[in-house]
């Protein structure tokens, strides 16, 4: 009985070892989170190193839930979300792979994160499917009168309006606005918020005055951005206009919730084991 114990201890042993010259600090139903992870992690989330391992462990459990509900994602899958992307920003395909190499990313590398946010992205709509309750009226009426500040919209924009064929170009435009670049055409202009769209308005509203307003697609292979100067007036927006981002509002604090509350469930019954501080 004592060979059996002390060759127990023994292998417990060649594990702790293992682990230590691996550089494991924490396992997550099995699967290791190293030293070198969290430090990365740190430094590019810029948090500190609870923060990192949370974020660690957070993203293991994600893994397990992944392969639980049997989630994957096909080359044909990525090569469509890459199209809609390079759409999106006026570019083709082959541009996008050059921005990329320009950044210091390959495009193998490019494909495996988006493979990753797109098993993501189907893991949140499953999460979801079956817990989502349809919003009535009254709720939203409710959350539009507790929250009318958020709807008061300026009645007018002054701007200046940075527009080019590629997102590099503008890009470049937005870190030296005063510069004048090849490519990149600029215009002072003043837009009247009442000829929006409730989602279009909601960009100029929640942009600070001296910022530029995100990368939108004004068609035709051209990206705009807008440099705001000085919001005009106040407005409250009616129920009736605000009713879309109320909504969407409503249903992005439910989703939040929702998906919290799953993981913190999975979290509870996860076998996490720290190895080390």
């Amino acid at each position: 009985m004592r060979y059996v114990v002390v060759l127990c201890l023994w292998c417990m042993g060649v594990v702790m070892a293992s682990n230590v010259i691996a550089g494991v600090a924490v396992r997550v139903n099995g699967h290791a989170i190293t030293l070198n992870e969290i430090k990365k992690m740190q430094q590019s989330m810029k948090i500190s190193k609870q923060q990192a391992i949370d974020l660690l462990i957070n993203e293991r459990l994600k893994d397990d839930e992944i392969d639980r509900f049997k989630i994957s994602i096909d080359e044909f899958k990525i090569d469509d979300e890459i199209g809609r992307i390079a759409s999106s920003n006026g570019i083709n395909k082959s541009t996008l792979i050059a921005q990329l190499a320009r950044e210091g990313m390959s495009y193998q590398t490019y494909r495996n994160e988006l493979r990753k946010q797109l098993q993501t992205r189907e893991l949140m709509q499953k999460i979801l499917a079956s817990n989502v309750n349809i919003t009535d009226e009254s709720e939203l009426f409710a959350y539009y009168n507790k929250h009318k500040k958020d709807f008061e919209v300026p009645s007018s924009v002054r701007v200046v309006r940075y527009s080019a064929p590629n997102d590099a170009l503008l890009q470049k435009a937005m870190k030296s606005p005063k510069k004048t670049i090849d490519g990149v055409q600029k215009q002072e202009e003043t837009i009247n918020m009442h000829i929006l769209s409730p989602q279009i308005a909601q960009v100029f509203v929640t942009t600070p005055k001296g910022d530029f307003t995100p990368v939108l697609n004004a068609g035709n292979n051209i990206l705009v951005s807008f440099l705001v100067l000085e919001k005009l007036g106040q407005k409250l927006m009616s129920y009736e206009e605000a009713k879309p981002m109320v909504n969407q509002r409503v249903m992005a604090q439910k989703e939040q919730s929702i998906i919290q509350e799953h993981f913190a469930k999975i979290r509870s019954s996860a076998k996490i084991v720290y190895l080390r501080e």
